[in-house]
């Protein structure tokens, strides 16, 4: 069986997994589930579902974020509006 070497914020974590989900990849990195995660390509990123399954290739990196870090959250909704 292949062990997978994968990162994740930078740190390398190694899997015997071909395919794993974004709940599992947060799991092994030890990242809160309910951080956002992104598999990077180069400078772009694909939002990878806490569900969603993916075909893991040696060397892939990904991105875990705090929630509400893009996008529109309430805090920056807040600032935006002065309140």
């Amino acid at each position: 069986m292949q062990e997978f070497e994968i990162f994740v914020n930078e740190k390398l974590f190694k899997t015997m997994s071909p395919s794993l989900t974004g709940d599992q990849i947060k799991a092994l990195a030890n990242v809160p589930s309910n951080y956002e995660l992104f598999l990077m390509h180069g400078n772009m990123s694909e939002p990878i579902g806490p569900s969603q399954s993916i075909d893991i290739k040696n060397g892939d990196h990904f991105r875990a974020i705090p929630p509400g870090t893009f996008g529109d959250n309430n805090a920056t909704a807040s600032a935006r509006k002065g309140n």
